[in-house]
C-alpha cells in the first residue's frame, strides 16, 4: 500500500485542489485572495445581544453594553449572539456551496471562521454543550467544530413539522412560520447547563430565538448563538 502522502500528491498532480470561490488552483479550497475579500466583523461595534453591527464603527464589539432598537422592542431567550461576518460576497458563496452543493469539505475553513468568533466572545464562557439547528449540513459543520474544539456536541433538537422556507417570508412571517417546530431529545439535558447553537446565517434570527427559547424552558443557564454569517 502506498503511504497516504505518496498518495495524497498523486491525487494532486492529477486533479489539483481549487478555490471553491475563484476556481483558481490553491492548497486549500479557499485561496489566499478570496479568503482576504471576507470581512470579519470584529473591527466594529455592534448590539450586545444580537451581534448587530453599528454604524458607528467606534464602538468596541466586545462589549458597549449597548442594545440596538431591535433588541430593546423584544425580550430575548438567549445570552448573546456572534457572527463571523456579513452574508454577501465570498462567505455567502461558500455557505450556498457547502448547504445546497453539499461541498462538505469545506467543513474546515467554516469551522474555522466559527472559532475566530468563539475565541474571541465565548471561550471564556464554561460551555457544556455545542448544539445546532436540525438540518444535514448544519450537522455536518457542528460535529467537526465540536470535535476539534473538544466540546461535546449533544445533538438534542429534533425538527417536528415541516415548514416554508424561511428566506421566502417576511419578519413576522417567519415568527409563526417557525412556532413550535423543534422539540428536544431529552429534556432534562439542558437543566444548568450552558449551550452554544450554531446555524450558518443569521437573518431575522426567528429559527435561532424559537429554539433558544424552548432551551431556555428546558432549565439552561446560558445560551450563546454563534452564527457564520448575518444578513445585516
Amino acid at each position: 500500500m502506498l503511504d497516504k502522502s505518496i498518495t495524497d500528491f498523486l491525487k494532486d498532480t492529477i486533479i489539483p485542489p481549487v478555490c471553491c470561490v475563484c476556481g483558481r488552483i490553491s492548497p486549500d479550497y479557499l485561496c489566499s485572495r478570496c479568503a482576504s475579500e471576507i470581512l470579519p466583523l470584529s473591527n466594529a461595534g455592534c448590539c450586545k445581544y444580537c451581534g448587530r453591527p453599528f454604524t458607528d464603527t467606534g464602538h468596541d464589539l466586545k462589549g458597549t453594553g449597548e442594545t440596538c432598537s431591535f433588541c430593546k422592542a423584544e425580550e430575548y431567550n438567549f445570552t448573546a449572539h456572534r457572527s463571523f461576518t456579513l452574508y454577501r460576497g465570498n462567505m455567502k458563496k461558500i455557505i450556498v456551496k457547502f448547504k445546497y452543493g453539499k461541498i462538505y469539505n469545506l467543513k474546515n475553513i467554516l469551522a474555522g471562521f466559527l472559532h475566530s468568533v468563539y475565541r474571541d466572545f465565548f471561550s471564556m464562557e464554561d460551555i457544556d454543550y455545542v448544539d445546532t439547528v436540525p438540518g444535514e449540513h448544519t450537522a455536518v459543520l457542528t460535529e467537526y467544530f465540536a470535535m476539534k474544539y473538544r466540546i461535546p456536541f449533544i445533538q438534542n433538537i429534533l425538527r417536528i413539522k415541516k415548514t416554508e422556507r424561511q428566506g421566502k417570508l417576511g419578519m413576522d412571517e417567519r415568527k409563526v412560520n417557525i412556532l413550535n417546530c423543534f422539540k428536544l431529545r431529552d429534556c432534562l439535558a439542558y437543566r444548568n447547563k450552558n449551550i452554544l447553537l450554531i446555524d450558518d446565517v443569521w437573518t431575522t434570527g426567528s429559527t435561532l430565538k424559537e429554539i433558544s427559547r424552548i432551551i431556555n424552558r428546558a432549565g439552561s443557564k446560558k445560551i450563546f448563538l454563534l452564527t457564520l454569517a448575518r444578513g445585516a
